[in-house]
């Protein structure tokens, strides 16, 4: 019998290429990368394996084409908080800034899982996690060295404080939506995520 997916009209390399895409991003959402196949990805789509490959090379491929969908947007919010932490910060302003990180872990969790996990199998996802851990903690730099030209923060390892505060992001809203978060406890809305967040960066930020 013809596939529902395949049964209206023969789809473009395009619109097959997203379909995989759509279909990848709703199972990682679900499940984690490790219980995954190429086999679990395509059953929905109507499609065999062989059509996978003139696509991706493997997983892995596929995880980097998700995240690929995503990540962008997440990187520009960061990037707009790190540049305003330079400056003379209020708790009110850095939870405007944080409030677009936060959401968009809250949306994406289970991707940002998903690329966590995939970077213990495969190099390429590995070194692209190590890559964007070593920007933010670059542009943290930066940004703490102009609140010590400030005044500040005049007797601490800016590199460690660095160090300190992308550890405490990534290991924080991995906790709070990634799925790292024990059954029992009670969810962490974003609210209370961005205020948190806010109220360490600003501590440090003003340090003496």
């Amino acid at each position: 019998m013809a596939s529902p997916v395949r049964s209206r009209r023969r789809q473009q390399p395009d619109e097959t290429r997203s379909l995989i895409l759509d279909t990848a991003e709703r199972l990682l959402r679900e499940r984690p990368f490790r219980e995954l196949s190429v086999d679990e990805v395509m059953r929905p789509t109507g499609y065999r394996r062989t059509v996978f490959y003139r696509h991706f090379t493997g997983m892995p491929d596929l995880v980097l084409a998700v995240l690929a969908r995503v990540l962008p947007a997440f990187a520009e919010a960061n990037q707009a908080f790190l540049e305003a932490a330079g400056e003379e910060i209020t708790p009110e302003r850095a939870r405007t800034l944080l409030a677009p990180v936060v959401e968009h872990w809250q949306r994406h969790g289970a991707l940002m899982r998903a690329m966590r996990d995939a970077a213990v199998y495969d190099g390429e996802i590995h070194e692209l996690v190590m890559a964007a851990q070593y920007r933010f903690r670059a542009t943290t730099v930066a940004a703490l060295e102009r609140r010590r030209a400030a005044g500040v923060l005049q007797d601490a390892d800016l590199e460690q404080i660095a160090e300190l505060l992308s550890a405490m992001n990534q290991r924080y809203l991995m906790a709070a939506f990634g799925g790292d978060r024990p059954a029992e406890q009670p969810p962490v809305s974003v609210e209370t995520a961005t205020a948190t967040l806010a109220l360490a960066w600003v501590a440090v930020l003003r340090a003496p």
